[in-house]
């Protein structure tokens, strides 16, 4: 039974709540106030009573959400109090953790908590997609310890508060609260009627944000302005890929892509990756490629199939493989695929590597640098058991330590550099963080990597397998280290050339070459089709790229990110295209242009490199 102290009143329960979570509602400003540092100062000065207007109603409704939906209805349900003081202190402590994990991820993406993430977070093997230090563990317990004990005392002054404040104060501060809110709300429907950018940006900065739009009446009453004609629809089509099919001719040569997790040109020199310098000195060498994505998801996408990572929903749900990987079945190819961490998340089982997603499963270790390892040795055994009748292969090797950056222990392992941090400190990451520690681990994870690859690399041309085997080695994407001052750390936060830019080798045993034009992920599978298969096909059948070798200008290149897609211009001018339909315009080093600025022609260029292998509707 319960007991009669802690059954009481429905009404100075719901009060105490209301003054709990009001209490709370400091907490979570305060929290916002992280997020405010990433407005610029030009919202700041053009927008500034609509700025604090929404700081402050979004982030007390936000804090008013457990109250709404877990609170009332278990106090109206059970009338106790030891009940509701446990429900109000878990759901606003871990209402506060989910925020405060939200505006880290924010200050390195700028994007918030989403559905690509928590398909990463809770999808299969997701603890190799985010390892952290048990630093970050001990912390986060901590964290939740203190924040559970303040809590508990909240309530109880809130209760207090409950038994002795008339209900007009309540009254009083809910009607002040949603006048502020519909202030916001009105603001943000007239700024967005009347393309101010400012306002629209501002948005983007809180979670979980979305205000009234009211363009159509706006419009109506003559109270708003022509927009940019943004309209798109990225899911639910059905594709002609390749438009035509294929002729091709038998392929005789081996294929070998090693692939880096987020490798950005400042670690590829003659003291980080020493091996792979001197690789490229036997390869042809291009200086200014591009991956077509800032993520690992559609960075591969791209590498593989040549078309653009906007498409990744639909390959993934109907399964569509591409022409490369389908060729090299249909040719007898061995395929081997030797991942560090699992490619079941990202999916990348659902469609770049459908037919072979048994082989997709994450290499043996515990952590990257023991994983990269293991997976180094897997292809030697592989490479020791082929004979001279043996099929051409197809491998591809995917290091993850170069992403991880956790330093490896043990087996006499030396870092180059120093000072350097042990594992990746996020949580001492921002604009105004020196990151000479952080680029040091870097570099001496990349390291790591280089002498895994050197010996890779040795041992093929040992095998006397070399000379008959095409090498690429490459980073699905690239990784930044707040080299546009912005506060950017890591990848999928912006089209900058911090986070596009990779280096690129293709060794076919020819003479080394060095390429200086403009090359893209779009462009591999034209040249592999070409150089294995003979392909007599025009590459538009199967891609949106061209041959590596083709030094004709590139006008603009078509990115994606989990928010959005754009394109990024020969000045390095970026145009964001949001997927709540909305834009942006940056310079190369991400300061913000005017919307008057914006391309309509490549624009339309972009759209119908997308529409370009949708299936005609009858």
């Amino acid at each position: 039974m319960q007991s009669n102290d802690n059954v009481v009143s429905r009404r100075t329960l719901l009060k105490a709540g209301f003054y709990f979570f009001l209490m709370n509602s400091v907490l979570f400003l305060l929290l916002s106030f992280r997020y405010l540092s990433f407005v610029s100062d030009e919202a700041r000065a053009d927008s500034p009573f609509f700025l604090y207007s929404l700081q402050l109603s979004h982030f007390v409704f936000l804090a008013f959400l457990p109250y709404i939906f877990a609170y009332v209805p278990l106090t109206i349900l059970t009338k106790n109090k030891r009940t509701s003081r446990i429900v109000a202190m878990v759901t606003s402590s871990l209402s506060l953790i989910v925020f405060l994990i939200d505006s880290y991820i924010f200050s390195l993406y700028r994007f918030h908590i989403n559905k690509s993430v928590m398909d990463q977070l809770l999808g299969p093997d997701a603890g190799q997609v985010f390892e952290f230090s048990w630093v970050i563990y001990l912390l986060a317990l901590l964290l939740l310890t203190l924040l559970l004990t303040l809590e508990y005392w909240t309530f109880k002054l809130a209760y207090r508060w409950a038994e002795k404040l008339e209900l007009k104060l309540l009254y009083l501060i809910c009607g002040f609260f949603l006048t502020v809110f519909f202030f916001a709300q009105f603001s943000h429907a007239y700024a967005v009627a009347h393309n101010n950018r400012y306002m629209v940006g501002i948005v983007r900065c809180f979670p979980f944000c979305s205000p009234l739009n009211a363009n159509k009446l706006l419009s109506t009453m003559g109270w708003g302005e022509a927009k940019h004609p943004i309209h798109f629809k990225m899911e639910g089509h059905q594709y002609q890929y390749p438009k035509h099919t294929l002729t091709t001719q038998k392929g005789t040569r081996n294929v070998l892509m090693l692939v880096l997790d987020s490798w950005n040109p400042v670690a590829f020199d003659s003291i980080t990756m020493p091996h792979v310098y001197e690789f490229s000195k036997r390869s042809s060498l291009y200086t200014h490629h591009y991956s077509g994505s800032n993520g690992t998801r559609t960075g591969m996408f791209t590498l593989f199939f040549g078309l653009p990572g906007v498409y990744w929903p639909d390959f993934e749900s109907q399964h569509i493989t591409p022409v490369l990987m389908d060729e090299l079945g249909k040719q007898g190819y061995e395929v081997k695929l030797f991942p560090s961490a699992s490619m079941r998340n990202p999916p990348l089982d659902q469609n770049v590597f459908y037919n072979y997603a048994d082989q997709c499963l994450a290499t043996e270790g515990m952590m990257a640098w023991q994983r990269d390892y293991t997976l180094s040795k897997n292809f030697l055994n592989f490479i020791e058991s082929r004979t001279p009748d043996s099929h051409p292969f197809f491998s591809l090797l995917f290091f993850d330590s170069l992403h991880s950056m956790i330093e490896p222990v043990g087996n006499g392992y030396k870092p180059k550099y120093a000072p350097a941090w042990s594992y990746p400190k996020y949580e001492l990451l921002d604009k105004h963080t020196d990151p000479t520690e952080f680029l040091n681990l870097y570099k001496n994870m990349a390291n790591y990597a280089d002498g895994l690859i050197g010996t890779v690399l040795s041992r093929l041309e040992e095998k006397g397998l070399l000379d008959s085997t095409i090498v690429i080695v490459t980073g699905d994407h690239s990784q930044e280290f707040n080299d546009n001052g912005k506060g950017f750390w890591g990848h999928s936060g912006n089209y900058s050339k911090s986070q596009l830019c990779v280096p690129f080798l293709y060794f076919d045993n020819t003479p080394h070459k060095r390429y200086d034009h403009w090359s893209a992920h779009y462009d591999v599978v034209p040249t592999l089709m070409e150089d294995l298969f003979s392909v007599t096909n025009p590459v538009s059948d199967y891609s949106i790229g061209k041959s590596l070798r083709d030094t004709a200008p590139r006008d603009f290149l078509l990115v994606d990110s989990y928010i959005g897609f754009g394109f990024v211009d020969q000045s390095g001018d970026i145009t964001n295209l949001y997927y709540d339909h909305t834009s942006e315009l940056q310079d190369e080093n991400l300061n913000v242009r005017d919307n008057s600025q914006f391309d309509t022609l490549t624009y339309k260029r972009t759209m119908a490199l997308i529409e370009g292998f949708y299936k005609k509707r009858p």
